[in-house]
């Protein structure tokens, strides 16, 4: 099976698109056929009419989703998620208290969850720049270890 996983992200200083890319090229190497989707600009459509997905924004101000999810997520809320399954990355910064870091993947995953989407193993959180050796190390053994998930569902 190779359904596509559509990739779903706010980014707005570029770390959430660099996590979203290094993820994706990871699956397409180890044979996953993956789409990227900008947030501001993804119809619900992609969303109703399809069924494996990676849902990533970083965390605003103290504790709300990027503003470049938010109408796309409005359109989530009406929308029955029922045999859908997303995995979820957040990025946020370690300065806020626990209760506000990453909560903006916190709030995405609640919504997904409240209409019935399925949540896929461990979220993955990145509290910091995540261009370096040891941080791209990270996620794609977090990628590698989520794509067995998808497989096996």
């Amino acid at each position: 099976m190779n359904t596509p996983i559509h990739i779903i992200y706010a980014s707005t200083s570029g770390n959430t698109e660099f996590v979203m890319d290094t993820v994706a090229n990871k699956w397409r190497k180890m044979g996953r056929k993956v789409v990227l989707h900008r947030s501001e600009v993804t119809d619900i459509d992609i969303v109703k009419e399809n069924s494996h997905f990676l849902l990533a924004t970083s965390t605003w101000d103290h504790g709300t989703i990027n503003p470049f999810f938010n109408k796309l997520l409005a359109e989530i809320k009406k929308t029955d998620c029922s045999g859908k399954q997303s995995a979820f990355i957040g990025l946020g910064d370690r300065k806020y208290t626990k209760h506000h870091f990453c909560k903006g993947m916190t709030l995405l995953k609640e919504v997904w969850e409240k209409v019935d989407g399925e949540s896929l193993g461990i979220a993955l959180t990145i509290g910091r720049e995540p261009f370096d050796e040891l941080m791209i190390k990270v996620i794609e053994d977090w990628a590698e270890k989520t794509l067995e998930l998808f497989r096996n569902s």
